[in-house]
C-alpha cells in the first residue's frame, strides 16, 4: 500500500494532467467488486474512517477511474462520528467484475434531487418532480362516521408516527388509512400488538381498548441530496394504564431513506431501519401473536381478483399467511394497470426470514407484515436495542421475480467494498522502515530488542513489546503487517500472534487465520470482545494492513473522582474491507491496561512470534 500511496503522491506533485486538466490527488482508492451477483444500479456506500479529510468536514468529490479518464460521480457524504460515503453503482456491473474509484477533495457532482421537506403536518419525500411518501408528525384525528366506533372514543384512533400515502411512480396512492374495516390501520406503521408489561396486557396497534398508542416524538434529522433523501425520528410507544399512569415503555428511531435510482424504469428503492429499545423498569414481553411489527394496509383499490401476493417461496394469497419468506410483493391493478410494493426482509433481521401475516381471503383487501411473534414469545430488555431492517421496491407492473431476486441480493448480499487510503500530509510517521525513534520498550530501562531489516521491524520472541513514545487520545492509524507461515502443527494462538494495543488498553489481534469463520480471538477481533465482521485475513507471508478510527472513551468528574460517560468506539479496515463498524467497547480487553481518562501510547505486542510490521503513521483527531 505505500507504494502505491508514493506513487499517488508523486503523480500529483508532477502536475499530471487527464483531457486537458488537472488531476488531483486522490486522498483515497475506492474499489467496487460485484461478487458473484450482477448488480444494477445499487446503493452502495462505506465509511471513511481512514480519510482524515473526511473528519474534519472537508468537501470531498468520488471520481471514477475509466481508463486514462476521471468521471465524476454524484456522491453524499453522512456526516457523523464516522463519515460515511454514498453512491450509486449506476448501469450494470457484471459478476466477478470491479470498479474503480477516487476520492478528491471538492464538492460533489450534484444531479436530480431526492428532497425532504418538512410541513405543519407532514414530511414529504420527492424524486425530481415526483412525489415518493409523506410522513405524518402531526396528529392525524380519526374521522367520525366511518367505522362502528362510538365518537367518545375517537380519540383513542388519533394517531401520528406513520407513513401515507406511498406513491406509485405513476403517481397513484398505494396505501390506506382509517379503512372502515380497521379503523386503527394508518398506511405503513410499526406497533406491537399482543404485548405484556407490568402483567397487563397492552396493545399499541388496535389503540381502541385504551391500554397503548404509538405518537411522534421529535425529529433527529432530516436529510436531502443527490444520493439519497430522507429523516431520522423518534417515536414513543406508549402504555397508557401502567402502575405510573402513562409511560413510554419503547423509544423507536425509524431511519429512511429513498434512493435516487430507478432510471427509465421508474421505481423506488427504499430503506426502512426501526430501532427500539424499552426505557421502562421492566421489560415489555411480546406474546405470540399473529400480528404485530411492520405492518402495510393496501389501497382500497387492491381486493379480490384485481390484487394478490407473492412471496420468495412462491406463496400467494391462498397459502402465504404464517410463511416465511425472504421478501413478499404485494400487487394490484389501478386503472387497469398493474402496481406493487415488495418488502424484503434483511438477514440480520431477528428470526430471519420472518414469517408474515397475509389476509388469505380471496375476496379480501390487501394487508401485510413481517411478524416475528408468529414465532413465539420474546422479550425487549430494559436498555437493549432491537433493530429491524427492510427495504422497499415500489414498483410498475405485476412481480419480476428475477429482478426482485437482484435486488433482495444487493441488500442480503451486497457488493464488497474495500478503501486504500493515501497517507496524508500531516500524519506522524511512527516507522518508516529506517529506526526505532518513535518507540520505546514496555519495559522501562534497556534497549528494544526487536530488528529492522530492509525497511521492516520484525518482532524477537522474549525480547517484550514496545509502545510509542507519545500518547494519543483520538486518531487514524495505519498499520502493515505480517503473520509468519507457522508449521501445520502449529494451532490456534501460537500461529503469528501478536496484537495492536490502542492507548495500552484495546488490543486489535493479529493472528494467521486466513480461511476460518471469525471468532473474537482470532485475527482482526476486538480481542474476546467482538469478532471482525467478515474474515478479511490473507495468508501467513503476506503483508496485510489495519486502518483504525479511534475515539477514545469520555470522561467527567464525578464526586471528585473521573467517571466515564461515553466508551471508547472503533472503527477497523482489514486489507480495505471494513470489519469494525464504529464500535462501542465497553472495557479494555486482552491484557489491556485499565481505562482512564488519560491519552496514551499504541503499543505492538510480542506474544512469541516473529510478527513483521512496516508503514506505521497516526494522524490524531481533535476531540
Amino acid at each position: 500500500m505505500h507504494a502505491r500511496s508514493s506513487a499517488l503522491l508523486l503523480a500529483s506533485l508532477v502536475g499530471l494532467f487527464v483531457g486537458g486538466s488537472a488531476v488531483a490527488a486522490p486522498l483515497a482508492t475506492i474499489t467496487v467488486e460485484a461478487g458473484q451477483y450482477a448488480r444494477t444500479d445499487t446503493p452502495v456506500s462505506v465509511p471513511l474512517a481512514s480519510v482524515p479529510q473526511a473528519m474534519a468536514g472537508q468537501a470531498l468529490s468520488l471520481q471514477e477511474v475509466r481508463g486514462a479518464s476521471r468521471v465524476a460521480v454524484p456522491a453524499q457524504v453522512e456526516q457523523g462520528a464516522t463519515p460515511r460515503l454514498h453512491w450509486i453503482l449506476s448501469g450494470t456491473l457484471a459478476a466477478g467484475q470491479k470498479r474503480v474509484y477516487e476520492l478528491v477533495a471538492g464538492d460533489a457532482r450534484v444531479d436530480r434531487q431526492v428532497k425532504a421537506v418538512k410541513g405543519d403536518k407532514t414530511l414529504e419525500i420527492s424524486i425530481g418532480d415526483a412525489k415518493v411518501m409523506q410522513y405524518h408528525h402531526a396528529i392525524s384525528p380519526a374521522p367520525k362516521g366511518v367505522a362502528k366506533v362510538p365518537d367518545a372514543k375517537l380519540p383513542l384512533y388519533d394517531h401520528s408516527a406513520f407513513i401515507h400515502p406511498l406513491w406509485s411512480p405513476k403517481g397513484n396512492v398505494l396505501t390506506d388509512i382509517n379503512p372502515p374495516d380497521h379503523l386503527h390501520h394508518m398506511g405503513i406503521w410499526m406497533p406491537w400488538t399482543h404485548t405484556t408489561y407490568e402483567g397487563k396486557m397492552v396493545d399499541f396497534w388496535n389503540v381502541g381498548d385504551g391500554t397503548g398508542t404509538v405518537r411522534f416524538s421529535k425529529y433527529l434529522s432530516t436529510t436531502s441530496g443527490s444520493v439519497y433523501g430522507g429523516w431520522q425520528s423518534e417515536q414513543d410507544h406508549v402504555a397508557l394504564k401502567t402502575s405510573k399512569g402513562e409511560q413510554t415503555i419503547l423509544k423507536e428511531v425509524w431511519d429512511v431513506r429513498v434512493y435516487n435510482v430507478g432510471g427509465p424504469q421508474k421505481y423506488w428503492l427504499v430503506d426502512f431501519q426501526s430501532t427500539q429499545r424499552c426505557v421502562a423498569e421492566q421489560p415489555l414481553v411480546q406474546d405470540e401473536y399473529r400480528y404485530g411489527g411492520l405492518g402495510y394496509r393496501a389501497t382500497r383499490q387492491w381486493k379480490g381478483p384485481e390484487a394478490d401476493y407473492l412471496t420468495s417461496e412462491g406463496k400467494t394469497r391462498k397459502d402465504g399467511h404464517g410463511t416465511r419468506a425472504r421478501w413478499c410483493d404485494c400487487y394490484g391493478e389501478i386503472d387497469g394497470q398493474w402496481e406493487g410494493v415488495t418488502f424484503l426482509d434483511n438477514p440480520k433481521n431477528f428470526r430471519f426470514p420472518e414469517p408474515m401475516r397475509l389476509w388469505p381471503e380471496p375476496t379480501n383487501y390487501l394487508f401485510f407484515n413481517f411478524c416475528p411473534s408468529q414465532l413465539g414469545a420474546w422479550e425487549m430488555k430494559p436498555g437493549e436495542d432491537h433493530v429491524f431492517r427492510y427495504r422497499w421496491y415500489v414498483h410498475e407492473g405485476k412481480p419480476d421475480v428475477a429482478e426482485i431476486e437482484r435486488i433482495w441480493n444487493d441488500y442480503a448480499n451486497p457488493p464488497q467494498v474495500t478503501v486504500e487510503a493515501v497517507r496524508p500530509e500531516q500524519a506522524i510517521v511512527l516507522f518508516d522502515g529506517k529506526d526505532f525513534s518513535q518507540w520505546q520498550p514496555e519495559r522501562k530501562g534497556g534497549e528494544i530488542g526487536w530488528k529492522i531489516a530492509d525497511g521492516v521491524m520484525q518482532v524477537v520472541p522474549k525480547t517484550g513489546s514496545i509502545m510509542t513514545k507519545r500518547d494519543f487520545s483520538d486518531f487514524i492509524l495505519h498499520a502493515e503487517f505480517k503473520t509468519p507461515d507457522m508449521p501445520a502443527n502449529v494451532k490456534g494462538q501460537g500461529r503469528g500472534n501478536s496484537g495492536i494495543y490502542i492507548q495500552r488498553r484495546y488490543e486489535l489481534q493479529i493472528l494467521d487465520s486466513y480461511g476460518l469463520v471469525p471468532k473474537n480471538n482470532d485475527g482482526g477481533s476486538i480481542y474476546t470482545f467482538k469478532a471482525p465482521d467478515t474474515n478479511a485475513c490473507k495468508k501467513p507471508g503476506e503483508w496485510q494492513s489495519y486502518d483504525i478510527l479511534f475515539r477514545a472513551a469520555r470522561w467527567a468528574q464525578k464526586d471528585g473522582q473521573p467517571a466515564k460517560i461515553q466508551n471508547a468506539r472503533i472503527t477497523v479496515f482489514q486489507n480495505g474491507v471494513l470489519i469494525h463498524d464504529n464500535v462501542e467497547v465497553t472495557r479494555k480487553t486482552g491484557a489491556g491496561q485499565q481505562e482512564g481518562p488519560k491519552p496514551a501510547p499504541i503499543l505492538l505486542q510480542e506474544h512469541g512470534n516473529e510478527v513483521s510490521f512496516r508503514n506505521l503513521w497516526i494522524v490524531p483527531l481533535e476531540g
